[in-house]
This record gives structure tokens, sequence and C-alpha cells, in this order.
């Protein structure tokens, strides 16, 4: 009971210094003991609470990288054959399982930031949560990837943009988030191991292990599995469609909860991330992925199964999304795509 009352002390201090802006409410109480999770999740709110703020995901577009190049260190997070095809001229390749001991090693002061490539922005958004997450505050994503480089890359998510078959069944019910509940197991690690070291280790495993289907990200919504929770992550726009009558909406699938992001940020300790499952796969979905991969990158660190739907509600309901003023900015388009040189070979 005396930790169940400490942890509960430090996350009402921590909630109000986190939700100074949102007076009206009110922070529930969280459960579980002052285990290494918990003790993972204050270091993390304590020291920025980069992924539930304003900061993640931590995206750099590709017109933005192309005017500033001299600037960047261009990691290439790619398999190498498709580097081989073609890259933006000047980056490296860097396996995944090498990344995270790279970055910790980098030590070119005359490079202020570093920016991760992947094909269309899933896998680098991921990684660059992860690095954030383990204190490196210089680490960027380009925005949707190599697609929004040049058109040679870009088919991989302009064929992904859709509407889903199944959206003339989704709803707009409103489906309550779960009772707060204990974190999830987590492994066991060496007592004499500090919080910062406990993190560096699942972070540096997390990174090493890769982003892939089925393991981080799904392709498509496993509907009607009782076995999976769906998180909706965005604004209300994002969970609610346009209702029209006699119709069942157009909202999200069937048993899918809501969270809201930015101001509400309503995964951190103060809010519902206690109402997520710990004994149930995970999968969240966000505006176009990129945030999901962030929201995803978190939860696992924490240990939780989780995974994210690749290209986000742009292949759920992506003409909802064109028409709709709160969303339309995180659409994919051939606007985005620069068409800009690059360089092949080694």
């Amino acid at each position: 009971m005396k930790s169940r009352i400490f942890i509960y002390l430090l996350y009402l201090i921590a909630a109000v210094l986190f939700t100074a802006c949102l007076e009206d409410i009110t922070p529930p109480p969280l459960t579980g003991e002052l285990d290494n999770t918990a003790k993972m999740l204050m270091f993390f709110e304590e020291n920025g609470d980069f992924v539930n703020s304003e900061l993640a995901p931590p995206l750099v577009t590709a017109q933005e990288l192309y005017n500033n190049q001299d600037n960047y260190l261009i990691i290439d997070v790619r398999k190498h054959d498709l580097f081989i095809i073609g890259h933006i001229e000047n980056s490296i390749n860097i396996r995944n399982q090498d990344l995270y001991e790279f970055v910790n090693n980098f030590t070119d002061s005359t490079l202020k930031d570093i920016v991760l490539v992947s094909k269309n922005g899933q896998a680098s958004a991921y990684y660059s949560a992860l690095l954030r997450l383990a204190g490196f505050s210089n680490i960027f994503s380009l925005k949707f990837g190599m697609a929004s480089w040049n058109y040679d890359f870009a088919d991989e998510w302009l064929d992904a943009v859709r509407d889903d078959p199944n959206e003339m069944h989704f709803t707009n019910d409103d489906f309550p988030k779960n009772d707060f509940v204990d974190f999830p197991p987590l492994e066991e690690f060496n007592s004499g191991m500090s919080i910062p070291e406990i993190i560096d280790s699942r972070i540096s495993m997390l990174i090493s292990n890769g982003f892939s289907v089925n393991d981080i990200y799904v392709r498509n919504l496993p509907l009607g599995n009782e076995n999976n929770y769906i998180a909706c992550y965005g604004n209300s726009s994002l969970y609610y469609g346009p209702k029209f009558e006699g119709d069942i909406g157009f909202g999200h699938p069937v048993s899918t909860v809501s969270y809201m992001d930015s101001p509400r940020f309503e995964f951190r300790s103060s809010k519902y991330l206690q109402t997520l499952p710990n004994n149930k796969e995970i999968i969240v979905y966000s505006y176009n992925g990129q945030l999901s991969a962030c929201i995803v990158a978190y939860l696992n660190v924490l240990g939780y199964s989780a995974k994210t739907l690749i290209f986000g509600a742009n292949q759920l309901f992506y003409s909802r999304m064109l028409d709709g003023v709160a969303l339309v900015e995180y659409t994919f388009t051939q606007a985005d795509i620069m068409n800009f040189e690059y360089a092949t070979g080694e």
C-alpha cells in the first residue's frame, strides 16, 4: 500500500506540472506498484515527456532537408538494395542493428541534426521516437520518407491511400475506455541497473529488432478480434465521421477506443495510459501512421505489446480526410512529392 500511495503522490505532482493549462481536467488515480515500468514512465515524464508533446513526431519535410542538407547528417535506414537503387546524395546507409550504437558514438559537432530516412516515413518515425526517448534531442524523421523526395519512390504511398471497403460499416458510437489496470509485466533486469540503464537496454533492443510487419506494424486492422485492442489517437475528427440520416456512420471500426492527442495527450500517466490492456495486443492508428509509430515506440519501451497501423487513416477513409478541415493537413498527396534528384549506387 505504501508504494501505491507513493506513486500516486508523485504522479499527482507530475499531473499538476504537465496539465496546468488544462485546469478543468481532473487526472484519474493510477494503479500499480512502483516497479521498473512505473519508474521508466516517471523518468520520461520528468525529462521532457517527448511522446506526449508537440515535438512528436519529430518531422523534417523534404523541402526543408533539401534547403539545408549541409546542416544534417542523413541516415538512410532502408535495406541496402533499396539504398543502391536510389538515395539522397551524401546520405549514409546504416542497418537498424547498428543504428543505436552509431548514433550513440556520433560526435561530429559540425552537424546540428540527424535525419532518419525510410521508405515511407513510418520506420524512421518509429526509430526517431526511440532515439528521442533515449535522450538524443537532435534526431528527426523525413516526413513521408523517400516517397516525398522523388516520384520514383512514391508508389507505395500512392497505392496505400484509399477508402476502406468496410468504411460503410464504420460507426460513430463512442466506445468507453477500460478500467484502470496494472502495467504489463516487464522482463526482469539486473537489480543493480539504474532506470536510465534499463531504458537504454530496452531501446537498443527494440531498434535492433527492427520495424517489421506483424511485429511492429500491421497493414490492416484486425476487425472483430477479441485479442486486439484498437486505439484511435488523434483529434475528434479522426474518431467521429460525418453523420448521415439513416446511415450507420463513417467514424471508426466497431470497438475502437478514442485517445486524444494535443492538447490532452491522453497517453500520459495523469490521463488514461493505464486503461490500455496489459494482456492484449494494442493496435494504434493515427492520421498518417507517423504519430502512431511514435506512440507504439513509447508503449513498447514500457512493456506493452503494441503495433501501429501503417499509413494510418490515409488507408481507412482518405476521401474524408481530404474533405476535413482538421484532417487534410495529414494526408499524403502528389503535392508532397518534391521530385528532387537523387544518387544511385554505393
